[in-house]
């Protein structure tokens, strides 16, 4: 431990952060509001990590084990105390941490032109697997896009479905089961009705509170992602005039809602590795 890192005290999330944990959330920068104060208390608190210091809080980090996979889900160092090694120590903390739950693999989300995140994330193991596109867009927007199909079920999630959306789209196990039992998400599939066993066609994961937003967002076809965006205006009611959607792995869908006039907001990379004692 250098000098500099005996200042920091690394511990557990409290429901009382809330405040200090909304002020560094902004840092991300995205259009997500802060989580509230409930929804903090009950969804985050516990699985974050703050690192504290003689002037306050310089950190915190939020993770969750899926399985075997650790996924570092923020982390955010305060700028006054960049440069400063924080986060790597974080980094090493948390890779201690998901160790010690069983996981051997870990990864997380971080912007395309966040160098310095890159550098120290891929020193870590981590390489590039995914890449996503958030979007912001109008109702007016689906207008430009191909008619929406008429062969596709709006159906809820149940936890049988969620292993085969899993396999489908190629998320993560234990994504959905995660995002599941959490109150401020709402899952839903897009499924062939006409089909003799269930052939989904795409899902959407609707944080109403959170923009809104449509994360994790998936379809088979453009005309069905038009049929999923659609139903998602329809369960925000008239009151909202537009949402963001992440879009991954879908290049020609990006591009079609960039043509439609949709406003790209965010483009994020989606790093995996091993989760060694390398990882420090």
């Amino acid at each position: 431990m250098g000098p500099q890192d005996s200042q920091w005290v690394l511990r557990p999330g409290r429901p009382e952060d809330h405040a200090v944990f909304a002020q560094l959330f902004l840092e991300l920068g995205v259009d997500d509001p802060p989580p509230s104060a409930p929804v903090w208390a009950a969804e985050i608190a516990g699985s974050s990590l703050f690192a504290e210091g003689p002037r306050g809080v310089g950190a915190y980090a939020v993770t969750k084990a899926l399985g075997d996979f650790g996924f570092v889900q923020q982390l955010v160092v305060a700028p006054s105390v960049r440069g400063q090694g924080l986060g790597r120590r974080m980094m090493s903390h948390l890779a201690s941490h998901l160790r010690a739950q069983g996981c051997t693999r870990w990864g997380l989300n971080v912007k395309r032109d966040n160098v310095p995140a890159l550098s120290l994330y891929t020193s870590m193991g981590m390489q590039p697997a995914r890449e996503a596109a958030t979007l912001r867009l109008t109702r007016a927007h689906l207008a430009s896009l191909p008619a929406a199909s008429s062969e596709g079920a709006m159906v809820p999630v149940s936890p049988e479905d969620r292993g085969p959306l899993t396999e489908a789209f190629g998320m993560l196990p234990g994504k959905l089961e995660s995002f599941a039992a959490l109150d401020s998400h709402r899952l839903l599939g897009l499924v062939d009705a006409q089909a003799p066993a269930r052939r989904w066609l795409g899902m959407m994961d609707l944080r109403a509170a959170a923009g809104p937003l449509l994360f994790p967002f998936f379809a088979v076809s453009a005309a069905h992602a038009r049929t999923l965006l659609e139903a998602a205006f329809e369960q925000l009611g008239e009151g909202a005039s537009s949402l963001n959607v992440v879009v991954t792995d879908d290049a020609p869908l990006v591009r079609l809602l960039r043509d439609a006039g949709a406003q790209t907001r965010l483009e994020t990379l989606e790093l995996r590795g091993p989760l060694t004692d390398a990882a420090r």
